[in-house]
């Protein structure tokens, strides 16, 4: 399967995934609705484009359908139940917001059942059909590398390892190569590629040849690919700049004719994945401002004032997306003149059994409902429900000369809560190696970005509010 190939087996998944969504539309209307075909109203086709709409901005945001085969088929399937569970919450939606037909129940069960049990089976089947294709020789493409040293090992490992691309590795070199003129009758090109004292025959046996470039190679890619070109072989180069970032995580895009090349992959650069992080952001909000904040903020501001003078509210400045300063809503947890200074000079974290918080304020940052007024932050744009935790501003300004790659995390919008902080590194972080492991794993967050991520971040945000944190202090 060549990257044509790879391309329609992805476009099969997309063509496969939206048929069944109409098929299933139309049946759960026929059940739940007891509509016919002929008597459709302009809203249900309304509804359904919505529903596409829907399907294709949620599946983008969630990548299933992006060339990422080295993932197991359980993530493959959990993203991909992620996607139906958000297409049966727009169902409702818009069964709510739409009052010119009445939708049964009966509708947004059985819709969900079908999308639940045939696309998670559909992708499935097409995986094994063409696995089965690529076995009997369908698609398999006859496949050469050259390239020294990790990279080229790597990717030939890979390529064993990722059947469905349906190359068959013919042979690596090892980047010893050289050139020679050709004194043969098959030599189109005047020189010929020797290995050692032999002429390299394989070239004539296979359909592509992957060259992996390195910065100590001991050959010429550009003369290499020149030889090549007389051949009726397709060259792929991998250029040696892949090998920049330790993390792995690359994207590519094009300006007009020419080629971009991203050392950190970030799905949140995407202005798709951006408008629907913030809608979501906007949605949550509400629905907690609402519902939540609207009699929780008066007992707790009634509680802050019993138990030590000053404002309800205590507003720190922070540092945003891009570097940019805002100012963070909390509830006041510590008393009034409470310094933020240490005898050093330096910025004083909160610490365990720290004398500067108050008993009500203990309760508050020991439940995480001190951050709830940052709920305001988050409609005003300046923060996301979920992202790397905002630091003081003191505290980047230390930081940022002791941690490398310490500003990478401001290239996304901060989190009332985030990665780092469900897996135990929240609270103080004096320690350097502590403070290390946040900002990696904010970095980590910011490359994998995903809805199911998000949700999982808040699943284990609010476990954590019910069982207690440890480091929450």
């Amino acid at each position: 399967m060549d990257v044509s190939s790879r391309n329609f087996f992805y476009f099969t998944h997309v063509v496969t995934d939206t048929c069944i969504l109409i098929v299933s539309f139309f049946i759960a209307l026929m059940i739940g609705n007891q509509t016919k075909l002929n008597t459709l109203a302009l809203s249900d086709i309304g509804f359904l484009l919505f529903l596409i709409c829907g399907w294709y901005f949620v599946a983008r945001s969630n990548r299933i359908y992006e060339d990422r085969v080295q993932e197991n088929q359980i993530r493959e399937l959990f993203k991909t139940a992620n996607t139906i569970i958000w297409q049966v919450m727009l169902a409702v939606l818009f069964i709510f917001a739409i009052k010119e037909k009445d939708y049964s129940r009966t509708f947004v069960v059985v819709y969900g059942v079908l999308l639940g049990f045939f696309i998670p089976l559909s992708k499935i089947l097409l995986k094994r059909i063409y696995l089965s294709l690529y076995r009997h020789g369908y698609l398999r493409k006859r496949a050469l590398v050259i390239g020294g040293g990790e990279n080229g090992q790597r990717f030939c490992r890979y390529l064993r390892e990722n059947k469905i691309y349906g190359y068959e590795l013919v042979r690596y070199i090892n980047g010893a190569l050289t050139l020679s003129p050709d004194t043969g009758s098959r030599g189109m090109g005047g020189r010929v590629l020797m290995v050692g004292d032999r002429a390299l025959e394989d070239i004539y046996e296979v359909d592509e040849v992957f060259i992996t470039e390195e910065p100590d190679a001991h050959f010429s890619t550009r003369e290499i690919a020149s030889v090549l070109s007389s051949h009726a072989v397709r060259l792929r180069i991998i250029p040696s700049v892949f090998n920049m970032a330790s993390s792995g995580m690359y994207s590519f895009s094009m300006m007009g004719g020419f080629p971009l090349l991203s050392v950190r992959n970030e799905p949140l650069e995407d202005v798709y994945n951006r408008a629907a992080k913030r809608l979501f952001d906007v949605l949550f909000s509400l629905f907690v401002m609402v519902f939540i904040c609207s009699w929780l903020f008066p007992i707790i501001a009634i509680l802050i004032k019993i138990g030590s003078p000053g404002p309800v509210f205590y507003k720190q400045e922070r540092w945003g997306k891009r570097n940019r300063p805002f100012l963070c809503y909390k509830f006041r947890s510590m008393y009034v003149k409470a310094p933020d200074i240490n005898t050093d000079g330096k910025f004083q974290q909160a610490q365990k059994d720290d004398p500067r918080i108050t008993p009500i304020g203990r309760i508050l940052r020991k439940t995480s409902l001190d951050e709830f007024p940052q709920f305001i932050n988050v409609l005003r744009g300046e923060m996301s429900v979920v992202g790397p935790r905002p630091h003081a501003s003191l505290m980047n300004i230390e930081s940022t000369h002791l941690i490398k790659n310490y500003l990478v995390r401001h290239q996304a919008k901060p989190g009332i809560t985030g990665w780092a902080q469900v897996n135990g590194l929240r609270g103080e972080s004096a320690d350097p190696k502590l403070l290390k492991a946040r900002i990696q794993h904010d970095i980590w967050y910011i490359e994998h970005w995903s809805f199911l991520l998000d949700l999982k971040i808040i699943f284990l945000t609010f476990w954590r509010m019910v069982i207690g944190d440890k480091q929450a202090y």
